[in-house]
């Protein structure tokens, strides 16, 4: 498709429900009649559409994924952090880390930071606050260490 802006339909519509079939998930959205493009009557049950949703704040202005933004960044940083030398040996100090060959550094402070958050995956951060508590305060920590 050349333009796909051309060929879109806009209107608003507030989330309903949410299920899943072993199709995939079924999204239920509750359209205003004077909303609803004439088309969707017209086409057929199956009709396939590309749908880009943006979610809109009070003023109905689109609302910024602020939180996700600093939980993605949270999560990289969480991985750039246990490939850093200076935090394997922080780790060591704090009694987190028993090993600090560079070879084998970055594991370590890996499952450490895994174990001190109660975590499996840096993942787990984007649906768990407290490890993101836990993983802020020792960030917070490691930079305390470093300045002395």
């Amino acid at each position: 498709m050349s333009n796909i802006r051309d060929a879109a339909m806009g209107f608003e519509a507030v989330k309903v429900s949410m299920s899943q079939d072993r199709n995939g998930i079924i999204l239920r959205l509750n359209v205003h009649p004077n909303d609803c493009p004439p088309e969707l009557h017209t086409d057929w049950v199956g009709t396939r559409y590309m749908v880009a949703m943006v979610r809109l704040n009070d003023e109905d202005e689109p609302e910024t994924r602020e939180e996700f933004q600093r939980v993605e960044r949270l999560i990289a940083s969480a991985g750039l952090l246990c490939r850093n030398q200076e935090f394997g040996e922080y780790l060591h100090d704090c009694g987190l880390v028993k090993d600090v060959d560079p070879f084998k550094i970055e594991n370590a402070a890996v499952e450490a930071v895994r174990k001190y958050c109660g975590i499996t995956s840096r993942s787990e951060f984007r649906d768990n606050p407290d490890a993101r508590s836990k993983f802020e305060k020792l960030r917070e920590d490691f930079r305390q260490w470093k300045k002395n």
